[in-house]
């Protein structure tokens, strides 16, 4: 028992040094510190309740304090949240460690995820809520207000979705040859 747990660990050691790469923490580091910096920018800049029209009424900086979920549900549920991103990130992290071959996009679709979700949990754990502060809409038909670790999530979500398919192609691909 001893040795099969050895050699489990040894495989996970090994895991982590071939996945967490340079460009891998680069990106995730980067990330984070886009949407710090944005970040700090929307409050010292828009706390006042100020609105930055940037093209019109269409595309505006306001500042919001998300202290829900994604869109805003569950308002006032910031420890619930904090433990979900903090599970999240964690997760993914496992997940992406044991994945034998991701491809080129599930690497990047996964550093994504990862770097908005660091970014919004640093802003759940030393904020009131996460600070939002990109407003898109027409008149009153808006899109939630959101932030850069919210567009790096959204954009891993889609990268996501298509390696996954690239994935599921490539393995009847090597069916079929089989």
């Amino acid at each position: 028992m001893i040795a099969k747990t050895s050699m489990a660990m040894a495989d996970l050691k090994t895991s982590i040094k071939e996945k967490i790469t340079l460009r891998f923490i680069s990106i995730i580091t980067l990330i984070w510190v886009a949407d710090f910096f944005t970040k700090v920018w929307a409050v010292k800049e828009l706390s006042s309740g100020q609105v930055i029209n940037i093209v019109s009424d269409v595309f505006r900086f306001q500042l919001v304090y998300n202290t829900g979920g994604v869109f805003g549900i569950m308002q006032n549920n910031a420890m619930f949240f904090q433990f979900l991103t903090g599970f999240a990130i964690l997760f993914l992290l496992f997940y992406y460690i044991k994945t034998e071959d991701g491809n080129t996009a599930f690497n990047f679709a996964i550093s994504f995820i990862l770097g908005g979700a660091v970014g919004n949990f640093t802003d759940r754990f030393f904020r009131h809520g996460v600070v939002d502060f990109i407003d898109m809409g027409i008149g009153n038909a808006r899109w939630p207000t959101y932030n850069i670790a919210d567009a790096f999530i959204s954009t891993g979500a889609v990268l996501l979705a298509i390696a996954f398919f690239q994935i599921e192609k490539a393995a009847r691909e090597r069916d079929r040859a089989e």
